[in-house]
């Protein structure tokens, strides 16, 4: 596994992180800023959790294709 693939499944995971932190925010601790924004903190997390998929879609690709 390369550098760049490495790279790719850091960044899904950080995202992935961000997004699971935004949505405990908003839906378990239910932080007075996160309810006030009303779907704002879900869109983003959503958002993120889309990013994550793909960088974790570019990291396969990146890892099948041997890159380095």
């Amino acid at each position: 596994m390369g550098i760049q693939a490495l790279i790719w499944f850091g960044v899904a995971g950080g995202a992935g992180v961000y997004a699971v932190s935004l949505l405990y925010t908003r839906f378990v601790k239910r932080d007075p800023m996160a309810v006030r924004s009303r779907g704002g903190f879900t869109l983003f997390a959503v958002c993120m959790l889309l990013f994550a998929f793909g960088a974790l879609a570019a990291g396969i690709v990146a890892v099948r294709n041997g890159g380095s």
